[in-house]
């Protein structure tokens, strides 16, 4: 059997609240009604997106990520921008964060262990970000807002392997699994 997977970095909960006041805040912009705002339950950053993936394959990936993550530390995120994403042709409104070593570190590490795997991942480029809510069809190119500049920070320790259901009022992620990372030591 397959199943529609990923792979994210979850947010702690303060994280996602403050997320979701600025998206509120910005709802209150959209006067045409442009975009779809995500629920903060489904807000977490994408490590790699896997797609359909057979459920044995699965449970190698699992076991390899328990292995390679046990001593991977949690991952400081620091969100500085919302704004339409991808800048090209926007499809989203996403609150990007800093791309520090450690995140890059931590998606890299994810990865090689879907690739030992036999996974194929999706292959486009890393960019940190967390999607706040998908522009309607009707939308087009231009929305009701522009880059909008934030101050967060935190601390990430979970990664979670989610299964995705695609439905008509949007996406049902289901934790499958979740990894805790290593707590950062006090004053890092």
């Amino acid at each position: 059997m397959k199943i529609r997977t990923f792979i994210a970095l979850e947010l702690p909960p303060f994280l996602r609240h403050e997320l979701s006041s600025q998206a509120k805040l910005l709802a209150g912009q959209d006067k045409r009604q442009q975009i779809r705002w995500m629920p903060r339950e489904n807000y977490h950053l994408t490590l790699a997106f896997l797609g359909n993936v057979d459920s044995a394959r699965l449970t190698n990936l699992l076991f390899v990520m328990e292995q390679e993550l046990e001593s991977v530390e949690a991952v400081p995120c620091k969100f500085s921008t919302i704004t339409p994403f991808p800048f090209s042709r926007p499809k989203i409104v996403a609150a990007l964060l800093e791309c520090t070593a450690e995140l890059l570190l931590l998606q890299t590490d994810v990865a090689k262990c879907v690739q030992s795997s036999g996974i194929s991942p999706d292959r486009r480029r890393f960019v940190p970000h967390v999607t706040l809510g998908r522009l309607k069809p009707y939308a087009g190119k231009s929305v009701d807002f522009q880059a909008h500049n934030i101050l967060l920070a935190g601390v990430a320790d979970t990664v979670t392997l989610f299964q995705s259901e695609l439905t008509p009022i949007g996406p049902i992620h289901t934790a499958l699994v979740e990894i805790p990372l290593r707590t950062l030591p006090e004053g890092k």
